[in-house]
């Protein structure tokens, strides 16, 4: 199952930030943040009350071999148990929860799969009183994410006729093993594009990372460890001021697992952005282009999840991101509804300067857990503390015209 969660976390991924999709709002501006694990979390949950033709589409959006429900849910279970829990030091929890219409009753089997492999208790909730429905399923969210994700759902989201809402949460917490100084976080430039920049915090710090050079991408690479774990940030950071999208286009045949495989220890001196990022995404369309379509139909085929023998479609799905990266770490949430160093010259150093738009994503060997693109940062109002110390920015050189914005095209 370790290859369909990489497979499938580039499809999806590729799916929205190629795509006109989020409500089709997104465009090739928009800063993104999604979790594929949430994602998939979900469509696995929903294949278990799948058959025929939507079972199928499914079973191939998630890149899975077996049509045997209960090895998929097994092997999920043991997937999640091997490479998703850590101790102390590392938050990672992720909940499924499904509530179902008090006017339906779900079948034995189905309730036997939720229970023992999604570790999900079926709740009953009376749909037919939306606000208070909406609100129980709200408040649960945000208490599974830590109050990052709030008010998921609005009461018009669901009515008397609604059957069943499926949640996934997915929650993460983590510092990271080698921390930023807050001390030596200052003000600085990122170049949205060739002629337009936006005062941020940017982070400091020098020590020893893996990275990159990828020179087939246009693009380098660093990755940033959290402590207790074999979890990384991964930052894809284009040559060029503009050069995303084209990383974008060609990231789409390139697997991340390659991209760390040819990283090595470097001595790193690394600049990047205190970021904080929210993204709402409605699924449907971003699951259209990955073959996912008879789930919302009228010809859904949901035949192992109810007993009543009338029909039954998902009318609605969607997503929810969030992130915050800062000097100690990273926190970052998804819902889907559905150190100071000294000093020294070292010839050798790699310059990784993160001041233009980049990719991001938090994961490990097998799976991805957070994915997304930072393409403009929130706009800073303290012109004056930045004139301070912008002077003292300027000390970090980069390695060739290329990695400097004021050179780039």
């Amino acid at each position: 199952m370790k290859e369909s969660f990489n497979e499938f976390a580039n499809d999806v991924f590729d799916a929205l930030v190629a795509g006109k999709n989020a409500g089709g709002n997104l465009d090739s501006s928009s800063n993104v943040i999604i979790s594929p694990l949430s994602i998939q979390s979900s469509l696995l949950y929903a294949l278990m009350g799948a058959d025929g033709d939507t079972a199928a589409e499914l079973r191939n959006g998630l890149k899975l071999e077996s049509d045997d429900r209960q090895q998929i849910a097994k092997e999920f279970q043991e997937f999640w148990k091997k490479n998703c829990i850590y101790g102390d030091k590392l938050t990672l929890r992720s909940v499924n929860r499904l509530f179902v219409n008090q006017t339906q009753t779900l079948k034995t089997d189905f309730k036997k799969l939720a229970e023992d492999y999604f570790l999900s208790e079926p709740e009953t909730l009376k749909f037919a009183d939306a606000v208070q429905a909406t609100k129980r399923i709200n408040d649960l969210v945000m208490n599974d994410t830590e109050n990052k994700i709030n008010h998921l759902l609005s009461p018009e989201c669901v009515n008397g006729d609604t059957s069943a809402v499926l949640v996934n949460a997915l929650y993460f917490k983590g510092k990271f093993e080698k921390p930023f100084t807050p001390e030596s976080t200052m003000s600085d430039d990122f170049y949205v594009d060739k002629d337009n920049r936006i005062e941020v915090d940017m982070m400091y710090q020098e020590d020893k990372f893996k990275y990159a050079d990828l020179p087939d991408l246009d693009a380098r690479a660093c990755q940033l460890p959290y402590e207790g774990s074999n979890i990384s940030l991964l930052i894809l950071l284009p040559k060029r001021t503009t050069g995303l999208l084209d990383l974008q286009h060609k990231l789409k045949s390139i697997n991340l697992s390659d991209i760390e495989r040819r990283m090595a220890i470097e001595d790193v001196e690394i600049a990047m952005p205190k970021f904080c990022l929210e993204f709402d995404l409605e699924l449907k369309e971003t699951l259209n282009e990955l073959g996912i379509s008879s789930l919302f139909e009228d010809s859904a085929d949901l035949s192992r999840l109810f007993t009543t023998s009338s029909g039954q479609k998902i009318s609605a799905a969607k997503h929810r991101g969030y992130i915050s990266v800062n000097e100690a770490g990273s926190e970052a949430a998804a819902a889907t509804y559905m150190k100071i160093v000294p000093m020294m010259l070292n010839m050798q150093k790699k310059t990784f300067k993160v001041d233009h738009p980049f990719l991001f994503f938090i994961r490990n060997s097998n799976v991805v857990f957070f994915a997304g693109r930072f393409m403009e940062p929130r706009r800073k109002t303290n012109p004056i503390e930045y004139a301070q110390k912008r002077s003292l920015t300027d000390s970090m050189i980069p390695e060739t015209s290329l990695n400097s914005p004021r050179n780039s095209s």
